[in-house]
């Protein structure tokens, strides 16, 4: 015959919180040689969220091509050689600069509303 012991239940003021990154609200597509990204939030909120977004990117194109620039040797982060747009909430259309290893490194405010204008003025931009 087995013999069990019940015990009080413990009590434990241990608290958990977990902190996560409001969700991110935008689309994207490619139009030959540029990666446009456009924010859906409310609050104008993609802007400070570009690392993630550009990792997100960045492994949805991957997933398109069906490689991993991780693994592959000698190739090339997915967003290399693409220029950037984004359009903010209020409609504005901006050149994202990333480094050679696709992290974000700032914007460069086109001040155009026109997708087809913006598209030619971030061929120019020095990124």
């Amino acid at each position: 015959m087995e013999t069990f012991t019940i015990e009080p239940p413990m009590t434990s003021t241990l608290t958990v919180l977990t902190v996560s990154p409001s969700a991110l609200h935008y689309n994207w597509g490619t139009d030959g040689l540029v990666l446009w990204i456009e924010d859906l939030s409310s609050d104008n909120s993609l802007l400070s969220q570009m690392p993630d977004l550009l990792e997100r990117i960045g492994f949805g194109i991957e997933l398109q091509t069906g490689w991993d620039h991780r693994y592959d040797d000698g190739t090339m982060h997915p967003l290399y050689g693409y220029r950037i747009l984004l359009r903010d909430a209020t409609g504005l259309w901006h050149a994202v600069r990333i480094d050679e290893n696709a992290r974000f490194v700032g914007t460069v405010p086109l001040e155009e509303l026109d997708y087809e204008i913006a598209y030619d003025m971030v061929m120019w931009v020095d990124l």
